[in-house]
């Protein structure tokens, strides 16, 4: 089982969400330190050691973005937020 580690965007962002979904993103969380290579889809170029894990809520989309390092058993996740410009802004905290 890997630790998790949530970045301060990732915190932030998941304690805007109501607490219903807050408690199905930690299930997920936990669903992807068991087995992190196949619990989310890795993502293409420029994005392309991260993966996505997707969420289903209230018929919204919720993406859960996380990096994996293997040598240290860590799962650093990026950020958790509804689908709509999730890319952009997963990149923007990729960049900086």
């Amino acid at each position: 089982m890997f630790n998790v580690f949530l970045t301060n965007s990732a915190n932030k962002s998941q304690k805007k969400l109501d607490k219903a979904l807050r408690l199905k993103i930690r299930e997920s969380i936990e669903k992807i330190s068991k087995d992190p290579e196949n619990s989310g889809e890795k993502l293409v170029s420029p994005l392309s050691d991260v993966y996505s894990h997707h969420i289903k809520y209230k018929g919204r989309e919720v993406r859960v973005a996380y990096g994996i390092d293997v040598e240290s058993q860590t799962i650093y996740i990026y950020l958790i937020a509804f689908h709509e410009n999730f890319y952009r802004k997963l990149k923007n905290i990729i960049d900086s």
